[in-house]
């Protein structure tokens, strides 16, 4: 019998764990954390969003900002997968966790017109940059595990032009369906390094 989206999910979370780098006592920690957590099967969305979590810790364990982020097709399948890659490899303004996972979904599908049937997934709340290119992608559905309320751009997307105002009304942005353990896990995995990260970019405009 062929495996579910689900588990799929949780061995493709379980890998990337195991290959995660040593990092900090607060990467280790969370690493721990999420190793042993068992997703609560009355939440629709706790498997994709705990694997969008691992993502974001392991983008801080490699010095980016803790933010992960999973596009799903409408059969639940993960289609692409990512995490904010601002300063690693090598600095990036634009590799936040969406950006790059709707960059390589949309270069290895050009031919494709619409997402209408597609979720996309992130650990945190979308940033101003990252809903206008959702919005402009027209991924069907965007859903986040916990807001950002310094930088998060849904809450307040009847701010923007109102072109895009216009085009995000055939979208649906909302809070994912997962347990409040894995909100907060989102929320801490994200200010792990962001404090030094937001510093480091401060540091680029002196030097």
């Amino acid at each position: 019998m062929d495996e579910t989206p689900d588990r799929r999910m949780l061995e493709m979370g379980g890998r990337l764990l195991d290959e995660l780098p040593p990092a900090t006592e607060d990467v280790r920690r969370w690493r721990r954390h999420l190793a042993g957590y068992r997703p609560d099967s009355e939440r629709s969305d706790d498997v994709v969003v705990w694997l969008a979590c691992v993502l974001a810790l392991k983008a801080a364990a490699e010095g980016n900002f803790g933010i992960g982020c999973v596009l799903i097709n409408d059969q639940g399948d993960v289609v692409a997968r990512g995490h904010n890659e601002v300063f690693t490899p090598w600095f990036r303004g634009d590799r936040h966790a969406e950006m790059v996972v709707m960059d390589a979904f949309e270069d290895a599908h050009p031919d494709l017109t619409s997402l209408a049937d597609y979720t996309l997934y992130g650990s945190l709340e979308p940033c101003p940059m990252c809903l206008t290119r959702l919005i402009n992608s027209g991924v069907g559905t965007v859903l986040f595990a916990t807001p950002d309320p310094e930088v998060g751009m849904v809450h307040r997307k009847d701010d923007l032009p109102p072109e895009w105002v216009g085009l995000s009304r055939e979208q649906r942005f909302d809070r994912a369906e997962c347990s409040p353990d894995l909100a907060a896990a989102a929320g801490q995995i994200a200010l792990l390094n962001r404090a030094d990260l937001e510093q480091k970019l401060m540091d680029r405009r002196r030097s």
